[in-house]
């Protein structure tokens, strides 16, 4: 017994010194000490393997799973939170906070640095740690339970404290490498031709899904805890005592953590990390503000998957500076050439950005950047690269102005430069008469001969000029563009054709038109003799292709490409006219008659039936086609959501976001990403960021998961 006593009270040092080193960073004794104490607690484990329990210090490195990880549902749900971006966005939380809690006007916020890592649930059953689950979709996650045990900051039994431990809590928190590990992680991984990693956020999300939980051990995580969900018998009233139990209970919390009196204090808090970012040793991007007390949380309650108590105040978009190498033209499938710089590679918010649009000529010409430039780039929306200004070279060096070019680059064919007018009708009293009009010449002409004092009632804006390539099919780039376009998702959803295997078969001469891609299995035995092809590989293609013969009217109707036609004019038309037939003789007159479909449009699509090499295309290719038309009855289901726009945010658990959408359209509702005064419904799904505070401000009714369904069946119940 004597000898147990030892082993016990030998993990318990070693506990205490993995706690001094890896969260306090405060080390008691050297490196070799703590090697002859564990190196003592295995001999006794060797000896009594009996006494080895999942809590030892010796367990960290588990066994890896024989497949991928098994799910678990969390026992309470981890909760996506609002963003915003403007300190106005911050007050106006705050007003709504008071708004619901009537009898309380000032309060006090918890404010923690946003992690930029990856986010996870710890369970603790009577102090032991028994499970480590991923967010997921925040109802489900995956058991990493072997993988979190690595990890040395996080405590694999709580440190006894005068706060007796909860039957079972779940501590939320975040996974990180902080930035010296990760440029030493990066720097081992060069040396030895391993992947770099792009950023701290991805090689931490990465390393907890590793399936070897030997590869995990190597990586220099560390965890932060940040909040409970379930929680049996402990009831911790604020948030700052809950971080002061948790620091107790040996549970590492950011030190950058502060509680704030007023929402003014809190801007002021946010003012001064963002001064000091640099100089933290892990990455933020904002700082994430929650009511202090937990009774007054649980009686704000959520809104779509999101707390009403909190709110993350991002920062700004990161900002780099590179040089400008070189400015191209691009030509799309629809034969517009757009400016595109090429630039000396440079990170931006953890991405390597090497180019980046100029989208058209008047962004080409506000900015004027030349080669040899400097630019400022930033990705907007964290996503996309965007140049936002340009530091000129030095006068005596600096490049020549970037002049559009008169040839296509690709097919040398001319350009053509061109202008949209868009233009419509304020009087509604004549607005069916100058709809018919394809151009606004026309309709002023009409006006002025009938009654010239209605001339004003027109806003005539002129868009931005654009070029396009006169080539057509006879530009190598457009005949790709329209054949990538084509066999898309979205359009035909032909799988196996990625865009180098498509641009393969179009330089071969395997696809000239579309209905070569649906006489592919004539050719099986020649494109298996083709690179990245295989016996295998050809079968799924054709298989996919087989597939794809069947298709909805209004897929086929978005899949030419046709000028101006999205997904949503491509659904109105399939509902309008129920036949591809009927499509393709309809009158400039019908089709002016169709919701959202304008002058401009009308000409688009006439423009397209009318040519001939696309009648001799679609000659040959509807025949083989079994198109599903829509159902004589739906236009009654239009009706639901005639005339309403809809937005939609966040990931919808039922259906894909595609599937909601298409649901809505085959329904009449407008679709949009982005919310107006215009917008009358937010469907709002997990992690629907700052989109839920802006329809709040505009007033415009939210929808939650849990109402999803009943709206889409009836949306006047919501109005």
């Amino acid at each position: 017994m004597k000898d147990k006593e030892s082993y016990e009270n030998l993990k318990e040092d070693i506990r205490f010194h993995d706690h001094l080193y890896y969260i306090l960073d405060d080390p008691k004794i050297k490196d070799r000490e703590y090697d002859k104490l564990f190196k003592e607690l295995l001999t006794h484990e060797l000896n009594h393997p009996e006494w080895v329990t999942k809590d030892s210090p010796s367990q960290r490195v588990g066994i890896k799973p024989e497949s991928d990880f098994s799910t678990f549902k969390h026992y309470k749900q981890m909760l996506s939170l609002a963003n915003s971006f403007d300190p106005n966005n911050l007050f106006d939380f705050h007003d709504r906070v008071t708004k619901n809690l009537s009898d309380i006007k000032e309060l006090d916020y918890l404010c923690e640095p946003k992690m930029d890592g990856a986010a996870v649930s710890l369970i603790y059953e009577k102090g032991i740690l028994v499970k480590g689950v991923t967010r997921g979709d925040g109802t489900v996650g995956e058991d990493i339970t072997s993988n979190i045990r690595t990890i040395r900051s996080i405590p694999l039994v709580l440190a006894k404290s005068s706060t007796k431990f909860p039957k079972l809590i779940e501590i939320r928190g975040e996974v990180f490498i902080h930035k010296s590990d990760f440029k030493n992680l990066n720097t081992a991984a060069k040396k030895n031709n391993q992947k770099i990693f792009a950023n701290p956020r991805n090689a931490a999300a990465g390393s907890l899904r590793q399936l070897d939980p030997a590869i995990t051990n190597t990586r220099p995580l560390a965890f932060f805890a940040h909040g409970i969900g379930l929680c049996e018998g402990l009831d911790f009233h604020t948030l700052e005592k809950m971080f002061k139990i948790f620091s107790e209970w040996g549970l590492p919390v950011n030190q950058y953590n502060h509680l704030a009196t007023s929402i003014k204090a809190s801007l002021g808090y946010y003012k001064d990390i963002a001064s000091k970012r640099e100089n933290i040793p892990f990455e933020i991007d904002g700082v994430v503000f929650k009511v202090n007390r937990i009774d007054l949380q649980d009686q704000l309650g959520e809104i779509a998957r999101s707390p009403r108590w909190a709110i993350a105040h991002k920062f700004p978009a990161e900002e780099v500076t590179t040089i400008i190498e070189d400015i191209d033209f691009q030509v799309g499938r629809t034969g517009i050439l757009t400016p595109v710089a090429k630039l000396k590679t440079v990170n931006v918010g953890g991405v390597n950005v090497s180019k980046c649009t100029l989208h058209n000529l008047d962004e080409l010409k506000r900015l004027d950047p030349r080669i040899g430039d400097k630019a400022v780039i930033k990705r907007a929306g964290d996503v996309i690269p965007k140049m936002v200004r340009v530091i000129p070279a030095k006068t005596s060096s600096r490049g020549s102005p970037v002049k559009p070019p008169s040839q296509c680059p690709c097919c040398t064919s001319d350009v053509i430069f061109n202008f949209q007018s868009e233009w419509r009708v304020i009087n509604s009293s004549v607005d069916k008469t100058l709809k018919k009009f394809s151009s606004l010449y026309e309709a002023e002409k009409y006006l002025a001969e009938t009654n010239s004092g209605e001339l004003e009632i027109y806003e005539h804006q002129l868009e931005t000029p654009f070029i396009k390539c006169s080539g057509g099919n006879n530009c190598s780039e457009i005949v790709k563009g329209k054949f990538s376009h084509f066999v898309s998702r979205k359009a035909m959803d032909i799988d196996g054709l990625g865009q180098e295997i498509l641009d393969s078969l179009i330089e071969k001469g395997f696809i000239k038109d579309y209905i070569d891609i649906f006489n592919l299995y004539k050719f099986k035995d020649e494109l298996q003799a083709l690179d990245r092809f295989g016996k295998k590989s050809v079968e799924n293609l054709i298989g996919s292709i087989k597939l794809a013969s069947e298709v909805d009217l209004y897929k086929l109707i978005y899949s030419l490409g046709i000028e101006e036609v999205g997904e949503t004019t491509a659904r109105n038309l399939a509902i309008e006219f129920g036949d591809f037939n009927k499509l393709q003789s309809a009158s400039f007159e019908n089709l002016i008659d169709i919701q959202d479909i304008g002058p401009r449009v009308a000409s688009k699509i006439r423009e397209y039936f009318l040519n001939i090499d696309n009648q001799s295309s679609l000659l040959s290719l509807i025949p083989y086609l079994k198109i599903n038309n829509p159902e004589p009855n739906i236009k009654s289901d239009v009706a639901l959501f005639s005339g309403l726009q809809i937005a939609i945010t966040g990931k919808i658990n039922s259906m894909s976001r595609e599937e909601a959408k298409d649901i809505l359209l085959s329904k009449g509702a407008k679709v949009t990403s982005t919310i107006s005064k215009n917008t009358d419904f937010l469907i709002a799904g997990k992690n629907a960021g700052s989109k839920i505070d802006k329809a709040e401000n505009l007033g415009i009714r939210i929808i939650g998961l849990n109402e999803l369904s009943s709206f889409l069946n009836d949306p006047q119940q919501f109005s």
